[in-house]
């Protein structure tokens, strides 16, 4: 089995894609280029119902397990032609943290979550896949963007030897766990943005 990273061309994607690619975790890298239109966010960061619905350019061959990372989404019938599934990492706790900007959400609510990144098999309903793998990490005052690298950071090791681990001994081996329950969060909106700034900077005040 190879494995082929499919990210899209961001800062946080190249970052991954080196660190993987530097452990030798994956056999090769897709960099998606293109945005899609606002409507594909709309329809797919809803709060309630959020269904894959867009397609990667990538081209997934047989003998490969693709593993994403800030991808387009992905059809169901894209995934039911994938003999081996398609894997997501998401930089989030799952499943309380589904949908876009864990980061922030679990920021802007402070304590009582888990910070964390959650490796799951993607299905038609996003963020709702199988957890194979999980990461926490103790937040100490990072803004959305730097608890992101944060988490990619620790992400890196932990995905570079369950991709070894992967190649070396197949799906067979690896735990599945079903998620239950589950909360949905979309982009903030500048209300929410002003809030999470304004407690961010009394926190950061207060003696």
């Amino acid at each position: 089995m190879k494995i082929l990273l499919v990210t899209r061309d961001s800062v946080y994607g190249r970052y991954l894609a080196a660190g993987l690619w530097d452990a030798g975790a994956v056999d090769r890298v897709v960099l998606e280029t293109g945005r899609p239109p606002w409507r594909f966010y709309w329809r797919k960061f809803r709060r309630v119902g959020p269904v894959n619905a867009a397609v990667t350019e990538s081209t997934v061959e047989d003998h490969e397990l693709p593993l994403g990372f800030g991808t387009s989404v992905i059809r169901a019938e894209t995934l039911a032609r994938l003999p081996f599934g398609f894997l997501n990492l998401h930089t989030g706790w799952l499943p309380d943290y589904r949908g876009v900007k864990a980061e922030f959400w679990r920021l802007f609510e402070g304590q009582g979550r888990p910070a964390g990144w959650t490796l799951h098999f993607m299905t038609p309903r996003l963020d709702e896949g199988d957890i194979v793998l999980q990461g926490a990490v103790a937040p100490t005052g990072e803004n959305p963007a730097q608890l992101r690298a944060l988490l990619l950071e620790d992400a890196i090791p932990a995905l570079a030897a369950f991709c070894h681990t992967l190649r070396r001994e197949g799906l067979s081996r690896v735990d599945r766990r079903r998620q239950e329950g589950g909360r949905y969060f979309t982009t903030p909106t500048w209300r929410e943005w002003r809030a999470y700034r304004q407690g961010h900077r009394l926190v950061s005040e207060t003696p």
